[in-house]
């Protein structure tokens, strides 16, 4: 079975939870079934051509422009898959790139969809942005063969919204690898300026809707016993909010930039607390991430977050930054390392998740089940003896 996956920036050591997601999926599929050969189509300027481990990825034009990449990489990118690698399935990942289900449905492709987040709900996209979002969302809820949502919140709103299909829809929450290990710690550590323990770490994308201008605030007013702040995690250039944001730098806080992630897994296992103070997520990578490093977390009350079932003390009210100045101020930190850890990690095993993608592809042509309708079960009431 040939399989395309599009809508990622690629593969690997690219800065991003889908780019994670795959990363950490595509190579295990691969292994488990030897029949499927997997290319993944990365955008030019992010990847270069080439194989990670027994997965091809071949990278097609796209403007580096936020509101063009996805509108016009992925129509690109199903060209070229329909062109040169005659794939039996595209895989299609976030709800931009969903907006062409139908186009890749056209080209003759089965397509399955991954439902990452909710986006349209991000404030840095206009009118025309959040139309495109939300139509790609009903076009992956009418044209995808399945769906899966990585988390149960997304398939909740997917199913009140476009009840028709639920039965195509699943919840595969995002995973983690505990087999990954840290860079050395010595020179990422001395390079921004902090010690083991000495520091509350952040990491993702440089977005309003991560709420680090908010941590940010909160970290100034609690000066938590003399640590400092590291934010991992680069901006579009020319971002507004990221130029702003960076000008909040000082020596108490850093921005390290994207980083790799072997070094990113450094600054888990070293942190004092790690802290995510996201506004909405679809499932967020970055803390299982910091689960797996043991660090102590602090997240704030959101629904995906929720999933995690943390213990009560590691949620603060999502935008309140008197709260999250109040938990810094503690600087009691060690009791915040969550108790189900292990339980969390086993759930979480990317070979699990694996297993289950690979299910569904192999079992697409397997009948569903129809639901009678209501006129023949009268029937059938009325006639029983």
């Amino acid at each position: 079975m040939r399989i395309c996956a599009i809508g990622l920036r690629g593969i690997p050591d690219v800065m991003g939870g889908i780019e994670t997601h795959c990363e950490q999926l595509y190579p295990r599929l691969a292994s488990m079934d030897t029949t499927f050969d997997i290319t993944v189509i990365g955008r030019a300027g992010y990847v270069s051509p080439g194989r990670f481990g027994n997965v091809r990825v071949v990278s097609v034009w796209a403007p580096r422009r936020k509101a063009l990449e996805t509108l016009i990489h992925t129509p690109l990118a199903l060209l070229y898959a329909r062109l040169f690698l005659h794939p039996h399935v595209v895989h299609l990942h976030a709800i931009g790139p969903g907006f062409f289900a139908p186009l890749a449905r056209l080209l003759g492709f089965r397509v399955l969809a991954t439902h990452h987040a909710t986006d349209y709900d991000r404030p840095k996209w206009g009118r025309f942005g959040r139309w495109f979002l939300k139509t790609g969302e009903r076009m992956i809820a009418r044209f995808a063969s399945d769906v899966v949502c990585v988390s149960g919140s997304i398939e909740a709103s997917l199913a009140a919204e476009y009840p028709e299909r639920k039965d195509r829809y699943c919840t595969i929450r995002n995973g983690v690898s505990t087999e990954a290990k840290p860079a050395a710690a010595d020179n990422i550590l001395e390079k921004l300026g902090v010690t083991p323990r000495g520091y509350i770490l952040a990491v993702g994308r440089l977005d309003a809707t991560k709420g680090f201008h908010e941590l940010v605030r909160a970290f100034k007013s609690a000066t938590p016993n003399g640590l400092k702040l590291v934010i991992a995690g680069g901006g579009p250039d020319g971002d507004p909010y990221a130029a702003e944001l960076k000008r909040q730098a000082s020596p108490d806080i850093v921005f390290a930039g994207a980083l790799p992630a072997a070094l990113v897994r450094t600054l888990y296992a070293n942190a004092a607390l790690f802290v995510h103070p996201s506004h909405m997520e679809g499932f967020a990578l970055v803390v299982l991430e910091a689960i797996a490093a043991d660090a102590p977390l602090l997240v704030s009350r959101i629904a995906p977050h929720l999933e995690l079932s943390l213990d009560p003390g590691c949620y603060f009210e999502a935008g309140s930054v008197e709260e999250l100045s109040e938990r810094l101020a503690t600087g009691d930190f060690e009791r915040l390392r969550p108790a189900r850890r292990t339980e969390i990690l086993a759930e979480g095993s990317w070979d699990r998740i694996a297993e289950r993608h690979h299910a569904i592809l192999i079992n697409r042509d397997r009948p569903r089940p129809r639901k009678p309708r209501a006129r023949v079960e009268q029937e059938v009431s009325i006639h029983a003896p």
